[in-house]
């Protein structure tokens, strides 16, 4: 009979990719749900141009292009630091 290995691979990984693993789902969850405000801004905006409630508009289009430059900064520069411990203080 062949003994079990106790010590698996996929339990047993080191905290500094665990960590790395919980940042990249914090920012998925976070788009996720930027992609769900965008999606309901659009749909506020089309219901106000169809009612020609044109005052209505900028200030959704503004909202959109808030969550826009939010989600691209999630992209962009929300990244985990590549060693452990370079929390940026000294």
């Amino acid at each position: 009979m062949r003994q079990k290995n106790t010590s698996d691979h996929r339990t047993g990984s080191r905290p500094q990719t665990r960590g790395r693993t919980a940042v990249w789902q914090a920012r998925v969850s976070l788009l996720i749900m930027i992609n769900l405000a965008q999606m309901w801004i659009l749909s506020a905006a089309i219901e106000a141009a169809l009612a020609n409630e044109h005052k209505q508009l900028w200030p959704l289009v503004i909202a959109s292009v808030l969550c826009w430059a939010i989600a691209l900064s999630l992209i962009l520069w929300w990244k985990p630091s590549s060693r452990p411990g370079a929390s940026g203080r000294q």
